[in-house]
C-alpha cells in the first residue's frame, strides 16, 4: 500500500466520521457531553443566583423605557397637589373628610364607574363623612407583620362601609434596589382570609376578572408602565362641577376614577423602571392594567428552568441535524426566536426576552469549540499524512498511522 492509498484512506475514514455526526444527537450523546455540561451547570448555576429573574427585570426595564406610552381610555386620575393640599385643605393631615367629600361628590356627578380612594381614611373624622353612591374602592393602612401578613386598619374611621364599596390594599412591594415593578391582587390577612389590591378590587366590580384569578392572587405581576395619564386637579374639578352641564357632559362613564395625592407631605414616591411616580399614579397603572389585562404574570422558577434546557437542547440538535455551515447560520437566528418563544410561553409578553439569550448563546460557544477542536484534530491528521506522503517511497508499505 502506498503512500498515497493511504492518505486517501484516511481522508476518506475521517470524512466519513465527520458525515455520522450529522445524525440525530440522541444516536451520538455522548459525543455532546461537554455541551449537555455546560447546559445543567449554567442552568443550575442561573437558578442559584436568580440570573433569570435579574435578566427578565433589565430585559424588561429596556422595553419600558423605548415604548411610547398609550392613553389610558379605561382609568382617568385625579390628584391633590401642592396647591390643592394648601388651598383646599390648609395644609393640614389628615385631610379635611368635608373637602374630601366634596371631591368625591363632584366625582360622581361626572357617572364613573367606580371611583379608587388612594387615601388613608382611617382616622375617627372620616366615619361621618358624605358618600356618593358610587362604587368606592378604599384604600386602607395596614400594618405588616413578621410572617407577611398584613392588619388592617380600617377606612372611613372603622364605620361600616357603604353598599357596593370595598376596603383594599395598596402595597409598593420593592425589589432588591428599591424599584417598585409589580403588585400582588391579593394580599393575605392576619385575621384570616385576603384583601383585594386596588386594581382587582376595582376589576372585580366591573366584572373584569377571570374565574381563576384568585388562584393566582398571591403572585406578583409585573407592570409594563404602559398608560400615560392626564391628571386633573382637584381644584380645577370642583370648579368644573359647578357648571350645570358637567353632569350632562358626563366626563367619567365608563371609568374608573382614582383619586390620589401628590404633595410631598405625604411622601408617597416610588423608584419604577419608568422613574419616580406617586403612589396613586402606580395605583392608576395597576388599576388599568387589571382591566385591560396587561399586567405581566410571574413565571415559575423551574418553568423557566425547564425553557432554558428545552432552548439548549434544540440549539445542541441543530448543530447534530445540519452541516456545520448552515447549523451557525440557523443557531444565529434560534438566539432571538427561542427567547421570544420561552418568554411568550413564561410571561405572555415578549418584552422579557433578554433573559433567555445568554444560555442559547453558551451553547452556541460550546458547539463551535467542540467542532473547533474537531476539526483542527482532522487539518492536524491531514498534514501528517501530507507529510508522509511527500517523502521518499520504498517497496515496504507503509502502516497506516493510528487513530
Amino acid at each position: 500500500m502506498t503512500a498515497d492509498d493511504i492518505l486517501d484512506r484516511e481522508i476518506g475514514r475521517l470524512e466519513g466520521y465527520l458525515e455520522d455526526r450529522k445524525l440525530p444527537f440522541l444516536h451520538h450523546v455522548s459525543q455532546s457531553r461537554p455541551a449537555l455540561l455546560i447546559i445543567a451547570v449554567m442552568v443550575l448555576v442561573f437558578q442559584m443566583r436568580n440570573l433569570p429573574e435579574t435578566w427578565a427585570n433589565n430585559s424588561l426595564d429596556a422595553a419600558i423605557s423605548i415604548q411610547r406610552p398609550v392613553p389610558a381610555h379605561s382609568v382617568r386620575l385625579i390628584t391633590i397637589n401642592d396647591d390643592d393640599y394648601k388651598d383646599l385643605f390648609q395644609r393640614r393631615s389628615p385631610l379635611d373628610s368635608k373637602v374630601l367629600a366634596a371631591i368625591l361628590a363632584a366625582v360622581a356627578k361626572g357617572h364613573p364607574s367606580a371611583i379608587v380612594v388612594d387615601i388613608d381614611t382611617s382616622d375617627p373624622t372620616f366615619s361621618s363623612m358624605a358618600i356618593p353612591s358610587v362604587p368606592i374602592v378604599w384604600n386602607v393602612a395596614a400594618e405588616q407583620k413578621d410572617d407577611g401578613k398584613f392588619v388592617l386598619y380600617p377606612p372611613l374611621g372603622g364605620s361600616a362601609l357603604p353598599a357596593g364599596s370595598v376596603a383594599a390594599l395598596a402595597v409598593a412591594p420593592q425589589d432588591e434596589r428599591g424599584v417598585v415593578r409589580g403588585y400582588q391582587q391579593m394580599y393575605p390577612l392576619e385575621s384570616g382570609g385576603m384583601v383585594d389590591a386596588p386594581g382587582f378590587a376595582a376589576a372585580r366590580i366591573l366584572g373584569h376578572v377571570e374565574k381563576d384569578a384568585a388562584k393566582h392572587g398571591t403572585e406578583t405581576h409585573f407592570l409594563d408602565f404602559r398608560y400615560r395619564f392626564a391628571p386633573i386637579k382637584t381644584h380645577d374639578l370642583i370648579d368644573n362641577a359647578k357648571s350645570d352641564t358637567w353632569e350632562k357632559m358626563a366626563p367619567f362613564r365608563g371609568q374608573v376614577v382614582v383619586l390620589g395625592g401628590t404633595y410631598h407631605v405625604a411622601r408617597d414616591q416610588y423608584a419604577t423602571p419608568r422613574g419616580l411616580l406617586n403612589g396613586c399614579e402606580i395605583v392608576a397603572q395597576s388599576v388599568a392594567a387589571e382591566i385591560d389585562h396587561t399586567s405581566i404574570s410571574s413565571a415559575s422558577r423551574w418553568m423557566t428552568g425547564l425553557m432554558m434546557i428545552i432552548g439548549g437542547l434544540t440549539t445542541l440538535a441543530v448543530y447534530h441535524w445540519l452541516k456545520f455551515r448552515h447549523a451557525f447560520l440557523v443557531s444565529l437566528a434560534l438566539i432571538p426566536l427561542l427567547s421570544l418563544a420561552s418568554n411568550w410561553i413564561l410571561f405572555h409578553r415578549l418584552a422579557a426576552w433578554g433573559s433567555m439569550v445568554p444560555l442559547v448563546i453558551a451553547v452556541i460557544v460550546a458547539e463551535l469549540y467542540s467542532k473547533a477542536a474537531l476539526y483542527a484534530g482532522f487539518y492536524q491528521r491531514v498534514t501528517v499524512l501530507k507529510t508522509i506522503a511527500s517523502t521518499p517511497k520504498d517497496s515496504t508499505p507503509m502502516p497506516a498511522p493510528h487513530a
